[in-house]
């Protein structure tokens, strides 16, 4: 939207700015608005993914309408991936002084807290009545108030600065919430809480403990995405208003066709958009058919689906599945153990590897570049899988190949998402106009539908007669990630816009400074 002195809109009320005023990264904004704002909506929204169907298993007749537990997530996959590619498509046509993403972070802050409520806060009404609660609930978070989150939330270190240095240190700070998320919430203190919870008298009390604990995730979750708003800031949708020398008026960009001549040898090619322009954006087709003239941008998305998939098939509920298969009671330095204790400890301790991460991550990551790391992550990946299905029932032996495994995890979690950025710089070099929404909206429907799909395909070999419950169990929570990182490490070779991205952001810098001078003109 373009905007001047006398057309205002509600995300120039001071109310809304953002808090965050220096033109570089500061600490404030690493902390509150990378760190502690999406930690809470993320343990959250991770809780709520991984235990709500355990949480449903507490109304008995609920559990014998069997085919309401296995299909309620199935056909949740449509909404959940028809509403991502809208927000997406959305997002990426949004065009405000608060930035595309960062409105969306406010918006979704009510709608996670009430959703948050109400997936757990079950009327004591009929059976049917209550089937109809959980599944409209259910998909008011997972194919509404999460998709607009999540699209927003993975946008926002693409969109934060054009500094790479800047850049790669708040893609490790911005991923600590998904893995503290995945592995501190999910597979540790979950499984704490669920032993407290289920030392309740009577059924009626366990249900009430899911309410109380749930209700203060999304409290919690609520005022997450209120700093996240207050604490971040775009710089690079704030490079497309232009102040006049009146400090009112923006200037947008008519994608004309106008090209910019440069001293790398690069030129501005800019697609034409058919006369599908909207406030200087190009259509949401031409958006996407312009990425997909790009190998880089499809390494990235078959990456994160293939890096996904193994996410998925070692996620909470078939880790919890592999540990009482194969370890339902040991004996370990003198302690008795069950499984999911035993689930705790191999989460916590192959844990601290990928916590630690944080550390030393982006300073390998500056030295070695951050494709090639991510490369080595995956071979650790498949030596630590290996180790695992070398004597998967012996618990050091496990311990082992998921202490690898954890230090596997460090690039793909704290690095990929700066490598994605640099992509989308890439694109927009190449294309003249940013991809960020539509980019955004197959990320996320991919992401969707692997976790959607996950859990059904797992449950539709370990239930079947023709395999063994253990030899799946161990195949999915170990066997596929080798299949996975492999493909992964043969990709990833082809993925080489490290090499060039100083001279791209160099050509979108001096296309800025010429399109400001036309402006001024």
């Amino acid at each position: 939207m373009a905007m001047n002195a006398k057309s205002r809109s509600i995300w120039d009320a001071p109310l809304l700015q953002s808090k965050v005023k220096k033109d570089k990264v500061g600490l404030a904004e690493m902390i509150f608005g990378y760190f502690i704002g999406p930690f809470c909506v993320l343990a959250m929204t991770s809780a709520i993914s991984t235990y709500y169907l355990t949480f449903y298993r507490t109304y008995d007749d609920i559990v014998n309408q069997g085919a309401f537990l296995t299909l309620l997530p199935l056909l949740s996959v449509i909404p959940m991936a028809i509403t991502n590619i809208i927000v997406g498509i959305v997002v990426g046509k949004t065009k405000t002084r608060a930035g595309k993403a960062r409105p969306y972070i406010l918006m979704a802050s009510p709608l996670l807290l009430i959703s948050g409520i109400l997936v757990f806060c079950i009327p004591y009404l009929s059976l049917g009545v209550r089937m109809i609660w959980m599944a409209v609930t259910y998909n008011l978070f997972a194919s509404l108030a999460n998709p607009i989150y999540g699209t927003s939330h993975y946008l926002m270190v693409s969109l934060s600065t054009r500094d790479l240095n800047q850049r790669g240190k708040l893609s490790v700070v911005a991923n600590i919430p998904a893995v503290a998320g995945n592995g501190l919430i999910s597979s540790i203190l979950m499984p704490m809480f669920l032993g407290w919870i289920h030392s309740a008298p009577s059924n009626d009390i366990v249900q009430n403990r899911w309410q109380f604990m749930m209700t203060c995730f999304a409290i919690a979750a609520f005022v997450g995405c209120l700093l996240e708003y207050f604490f971040t800031r775009e710089r690079i949708t704030e490079e497309d208003w232009v102040e006049q020398d009146d400090g009112a008026e923006a200037v947008k960009d008519a994608a004309d066709g106008v090209k910019v001549a440069v001293d790398a040898g690069l030129e501005n090619k800019r697609e034409n958009a058919d006369g599908k322009v909207t406030d200087g954006i190009p259509s949401t087709k031409i958006q996407l058919l312009s990425a997909m003239k790009d190998r880089f941008w499809w390494i990235v998305i078959i990456f994160y689906f293939l890096y996904q998939i193994g996410v998925m098939f070692k996620s909470g509920y078939i880790f919890n599945i592999f540990c009482h298969e194969y370890f339902v009671e040991v004996n370990i330095w003198g302690m008795s153990l069950s499984a999911d204790m035993v689930q705790s400890i191999l989460a916590l301790i192959s844990g601290v590897p990928l916590a630690a991460g944080m550390l030393f991550i982006w300073p390998l990551a500056n030295k070695f570049g951050k494709k090639n790391m991510v490369a080595a992550g995956c071979v650790v990946s498949i030596i630590g899988s290996i180790i695992c299905l070398s004597n998967p029932g012996n618990f050091v032996v496990v311990l082992i190949g998921q202490t690898f495994k954890g230090f596997s995890s460090i690039p793909g979690s704290y690095v990929m998402m700066a490598l994605f950025a640099d992509v989308l710089d890439h694109l927009e070099a190449r294309f003249g106009f940013r991809v960020d929404g539509v980019s955004m909206s197959v990320y996320n429907t991919v992401i969707t539908v692997v976790n959607g799909l996950a859990v059904a395909v797992f449950n539709f070999f370990y239930d079947s007669a023709l395999f063994s419950r253990k030899t799946v169990a161990s195949f999915f929570f170990v066997g596929v990630e080798i299949i996975a990182h492999g493909i992964l490490l043969v990709l990833l070779q082809f993925l080489t816009v490290e090499k060039s991205i100083k001279e791209e952001q160099a050509l979108i810098a001096r296309r800025k400074a010429a399109k400001e001078k036309r402006a001024k003109n």
